[in-house]
């Protein structure tokens, strides 16, 4: 197993580059056998992140000229609605959205109505049944219904089909859960990806799992807290690797280990 990596930072930018730094200089190089990018390696290393000002500006990594930056701001601002919208299009298996979006306005709600000191509000993405997007052989179709009132009811469908009639690589959700927790008179999230691309998806995704935060903060009357992130890989893909050496002013020879 590899190393295990564990950072206190002051901001998303600070993190996204210490990260950086730290797996690409220490962690495992391996050969994806099944998955997005199957075929090629990747560096990657489990990594826990104590970001303790996420919010300060920027949100996104600041990178020099000649580098092609990861994300932007308008890039945060439009996943961020991704985050909260529950609809889903028809190229798209799942979207974080689609659990997020009535778990979000649920736990603005409970902190009002119960109180800041409770360890309720969890909010979880995707299902138990959701390693079934990875069977071909296997039929799974399942809808809930919540009804909230006598006349008031939703209905969530999830099924593994649209994964069992494409030919490209099965998939499933990558962020599984942001816990949250109101201390000192700040709103705190806990996030947990099971795979996590630092390149590409480590900036877009806490910049816009940040303006959430902000927003709920907003919501309940609270400041805005810390974050904490973890994955148990954390990785670099092969063909962002020499990008990724170029930000951290370091050659190739850094990969021969």
């Amino acid at each position: 197993m590899s190393k295990f990596n564990f950072l206190e930072e002051y901001d998303l930018g600070n993190a996204w580059f210490s990260a950086l730094d730290t797996i690409m200089s220490k962690g495992r190089r391996y050969l994806i056998t099944s998955g997005s990018y199957e075929g090629i390696h990747r560096i990657g290393m489990p990594t826990l992140i104590n970001i303790e000002n996420p919010g300060n500006r920027p949100l996104f990594p600041i990178i020099p000229d000649g580098i092609p930056a990861p994300t932007n701001e308008e890039d945060i601002n439009e996943y961020v609605g991704y985050l909260v919208n529950g609809e889903k299009q028809p190229n798209e298996h799942y979207t974080y959205g689609e659990d997020l979006h009535w778990l979000v306005e649920w736990t603005i709600k409970h902190y009002k109505n119960f109180g800041h000191g409770n360890n309720h509000c969890y909010m979880t993405v995707g299902r138990p049944e959701t390693v079934h997007f990875y069977d071909r052989d296997v039929n799974y179709s399942e809808d809930i219904k919540v009804v909230s009132a006598p006349d008031i009811s939703r209905i969530h469908h999830i099924d593994n089909a649209w994964n069992k009639n494409h030919a490209i690589k099965t998939s499933s959700q990558c962020l599984r859960g942001i816990d949250t927790w109101i201390d000192d008179g700040k709103l705190h999230f806990w996030v947990y990806f099971r795979s996590w691309d630092l390149w590409g998806g480590f900036p877009v995704n806490l910049g816009g799992i940040q303006l959430l935060k902000e927003y709920m903060a907003a919501e309940i009357g609270v400041g805005d807290g810390s974050m904490t992130v973890a994955c148990k890989d954390l990785h670099v893909y092969e063909h962002t690797w020499v990008v990724a050496l170029m930000r951290l002013k370091k050659d190739e020879s850094l990969l021969k280990r």
